[in-house]
C-alpha cells in the first residue's frame, strides 16, 4: 500500500519543461533498498507533495506504480513533467529529469526517500541493514532513522491525523508533506 512518496528531492525544482537528461545505472549502491521498493509497493497511486528546502517552497504531483518487476515514479508540476524514475529488476535505475533539475540530484537519494516514507518498518530495517537504525513508536505514527556511521539523525516520518505523511530529511535540510489523492 502506498501512503506517500519521498519525491521531495525532486520537487525542489518545481520549474518547467519536460524531461531531457537521461541516466541509466545498472548497479545501484543500495540494491536492497531498490528491491524493497519493488517488493513493497503494488498498484498505482497519486500523491500531492508540498514542502520546503532552504527558503524555497515547492509542490508537485507524484504518480507511482509498481507491477512487481518495475517501479515507476513520475513527478509532475502544472502542465509539465519534472522527472521520471524507473527501478527494474535486477537492479537497474533509469532517471529522466528536466534540464532545470540540478545534475547533483541523485536518483538513489530519491529512491531512499521514497523507501523511508512508504515502506513498513520491518521491510525498511531489512533493506537498510546496518547502515541506519530505524525506530518507530508503538502506535506506528512516528519513525526516526539514524545514520549509524555518522551517529546522527537522518530523517523523521510522522503520520498525521488527516492521513497525510510528514517527512523531514534532517541530513539534507528539507521537509515535505504527502497527501494521497
Amino acid at each position: 500500500m502506498m501512503r506517500g512518496a519521498g519525491m521531495c528531492s525532486l520537487a525542489l525544482a518545481a520549474l518547467c519543461c519536460g524531461c531531457a537528461a537521461v541516466a541509466v545505472r545498472e548497479n545501484p549502491a543500495a540494491p536492497e533498498v531498490a528491491e524493497a521498493l519493488i517488493d513493497g509497493i503494488s498498484g498505482k497511486s497519486v500523491q500531492m507533495i508540498e514542502g520546503a528546502w532552504k527558503d524555497e517552497a515547492f509542490s508537485a504531483e507524484c504518480v507511482m506504480k509498481c507491477d512487481g518487476e518495475r517501479f515507476t515514479a513520475v513527478l509532475l508540476a502544472p502542465q509539465m513533467r519534472l522527472a521520471t524514475l524507473t527501478v527494474e529488476r535486477p537492479h537497474e535505475i533509469r532517471w529522466e529529469r528536466a534540464p532545470q533539475l540540478p545534475e547533483s540530484l541523485d536518483p538513489e537519494h530519491v529512491i531512499l526517500d521514497i523507501a523511508l516514507v512508504v515502506l513498513p518498518t520491518d521491510a525498511l530495517e531489512k533493506a537498510l541493514g546496518d547502515v541506519f537504525a530505524v525506530k518507530e513508536t508503538l502506535d506506528g505514527k512516528r519513525r526516526t532513522v539514524v545514520d549509524v556511521e555518522r551517529n546522527r539523525l537522518h530523517s523523521v516520518r510522522q503520520m498525521l491525523p488527516d492521513g497525510s505523511v510528514y517527512y523531514r530529511n534532517v541530513l539534507y535540510g528539507y521537509e515535505f508533506t504527502v497527501r494521497s489523492m
